[in-house]
């Protein structure tokens, strides 16, 4: 026989239950928006320009010699870039598994430190490029990319 208090109590878990699922469901839709610059398993650049001055070249009012130098050093930056955010989305994977596995501690240790020192290297190369946009803009086409990307930040 179920007692008032019993029947109150399931009655309460079950409205706790629902506003939970509710309120679980409306932070997955409103995840995308509060999550914006996340992308799984790749490390969320600090700082990334060179999308914005490839979009809005034109609107910057960029010389020859500005575009050449901005190209080259695309060219040579890319491709390490390239390469550390695969060996970050790498190490990660393998760090989870090795977490979800309960692979030796040692193990787990060491593939925390190669995340760390990835994307140490990872933060440093974004920093080196923030560096050479601003010396290689003047002073109010970087004023104007910076403002572009604190924008699309927000």
């Amino acid at each position: 026989m179920t007692t008032p208090f019993f029947a109150t109590r399931r009655s309460q878990v079950r409205r706790a239950t629902t506003a939970a699922l509710l309120a679980g469901g409306l932070a997955l839709a409103a995840a995308p928006a509060l999550a914006r610059t996340s992308v799984a398993d790749e490390s969320t650049p600090i700082a990334e320009l060179m999308p914005l001055l490839i979009k809005h070249d034109a609107q910057l009012g960029l010389n020859d010699a500005q575009r050449q130098a901005l190209e080259q050093f695309r060219k040579e930056a890319m491709p390490r870039r390239i390469a550390l955010t695969k060996r970050i989305r790498d190490l990660r994977g393998e760090l989870r598994l090795a977490i979800l596995e309960g692979a030796p501690a040692a193990r787990r240790d060491e593939l925390r430190q190669q995340l760390v020192q990835a994307e140490q290297e990872h933060l440093q190369a974004r920093e080196r490029c923030v560096d050479f946009v601003r010396s290689t803009l003047s002073p109010e086409q970087f004023a104007r990319v910076r403002q572009w990307y604190i924008d699309g930040i927000q």
